[in-house]
């Protein structure tokens, strides 16, 4: 009877070594720890293609974790982190190389802070998609719903 489960038991090694890289580490990807609410873009003002979108990023894990960039599938958008600061009495928006959302923190893009602009989006999608990309490499897929806003 134990030849019966020989197969299997290889069957078995066979996948636990395949998804083994050599060091011990398990090479799945793990769920990742960072979650995005209240995600939105603001129409943009007519005939500008530039805007900005907004949201909410929490890290539920242990470390915190680097976000180095955001992309998307949409023709001609461009994505940048930006945040808006006061430099001798006046605001003024900076890019931002990447954003750190500390170990069991929340960090909020929002208007007059931290935010995405984006550039050469006409504002006729319901919602875009943008891809975070993290400082392991990994990409996180955000929808980001498309709403009017009053602009200043």
């Amino acid at each position: 009877m134990a030849r019966a489960h020989g197969p299997v038991v290889a069957g078995m090694l066979a996948i636990l070594v395949a998804s083994c890289d050599g060091t011990g580490h398990d090479q799945r990807s793990l769920e990742s720890p960072l979650k995005f609410d209240n995600a939105w873009v603001r129409v943009p003002v007519a005939g500008r293609p530039v805007t900005a979108a907004y949201c909410d990023v929490t890290n539920s894990g242990d470390t915190p974790v680097d976000i180095l960039g955001f992309d998307s599938d949409h023709p001609g958008l461009r994505v940048e982190i930006h945040e808006s600061v006061e430099h001798d009495g006046m605001m003024q928006m900076r890019r931002l190389a990447r954003v750190t959302i500390p170990a069991r923190a929340t960090v909020s893009f929002v208007p007059g802070g931290k935010h995405l602009m984006l550039f050469g989006f006409d504002g006729s999608a319901a919602d875009v998609t943008l891809a975070a990309t993290l400082d392991g490499g990994e990409t996180l897929s955000v929808v980001f719903a498309t709403r009017p806003e009053q602009h200043r």
